[in-house]
């Protein structure tokens, strides 16, 4: 089978974390293993679609936000305030 990976959002983080797993039940409790001070509750685990599994397999940084968009792909602005909205997180990061 197919590694599956899931992104398990924070509620005081920008962005989600990747996490390999069978279910998001699996991805929550792996998810809780690299928990950090700062990151706050965890919110949701949904499954990664096709374009962000092609940018893990890259080994690249996915980034999405909790309404499901992301900074990756999009307009020069959409990224410019993606990295504004990143920069209010900063200091728990």
């Amino acid at each position: 089978m197919a590694s599956r990976y899931y992104l398990v959002f924070w509620s005081r983080r920008s962005t989600a974390t990747v996490v390999p797993a069978a279910t998001a039940a699996q991805a929550r409790t792996r998810a809780h293993a690299r928990h950090k001070a700062g990151y706050g509750t965890l919110l949701s685990a949904r499954q990664a679609n096709a374009a962000d599994r092609r940018l893990i397999r890259k080994g690249a940084w996915v980034r999405r936000r909790k309404d499901g968009s992301s900074p990756q792909f999009g307009t020069a602005a959409a990224r410019t305030v993606a990295r504004r909205q990143r920069s209010r997180y900063r200091s728990w990061l």
